[in-house]
């Protein structure tokens, strides 16, 4: 049989659901190293990610498949981290307001340095929440895992341009709320 002279490209072979079996043996490993970095050296709190992620997964096996799968897991992985994270600060943040209130500090030293560190810190995440949701995926993945635009549109499915302007939109917001952004360009 022969084709027809008006079709020009071959059918795509349909997408391939994925076990659940073979999901988790291919990406618990990257599963648990991605939630390990947002752990704070905490292994048990990463296992528990990795075992909500999962949970998801099983919940979802129905439409996930291989071709984009992993993008999917690092999404999921990302998100239940932060809300864990959320939901740990605002526990940790209430306990500490309880206990230990905010005196100015007397003198320059080294563990006050560290909380001056740690404020900024937390300051600067509590920004990084105030934005938009994809912008905030996006600024995550380019300031705390260092990827590229690149990266950043094959990982979330996403052209680089939308990308761009993402990054560009969240770069205005955090620098209207008084943040100095770099955005590592030469």
């Amino acid at each position: 049989m022969s084709r027809a002279p008006h079709s020009k490209a071959p059918l795509a072979l349909p997408a391939r659901p994925v076990s659940f079996d073979t999901l988790y043996e291919e990406h618990a490993e990257d599963v648990y190293v991605w939630a390990m970095r947002y752990a704070a050296g905490r292994s048990g709190w990463a296992e528990d990610v990795a075992h909500d992620v999962f949970l998801k997964a099983w919940e979802h096996q129905a439409w996930l498949r291989e071709e984009d799968v992993r993008g999917w897991l690092f999404r999921v992985t990302q998100n239940v981290a932060f809300s864990a994270l959320r939901r740990e600060k605002t526990f940790r943040q209430r306990i500490a307001e309880l206990l230990f209130p905010v005196h100015p500090a007397e003198t320059e030293s080294t563990p006050e340095a560290a909380l001056v560190r740690r404020e900024a810190l937390r300051s600067a995440t509590a920004t990084l929440d105030r934005l938009p949701g994809q912008e905030r995926v996006v600024m995550t993945l380019k300031l705390l895992d260092d990827l590229s635009q690149r990266e950043i549109a094959q990982l979330l499915s996403l052209s680089e341009g939308y990308v761009s302007k993402l990054i560009s939109r969240a770069q205005g917001r955090l620098t209207a709320w008084g943040w100095k952004v770099d955005d590592g360009s030469p």
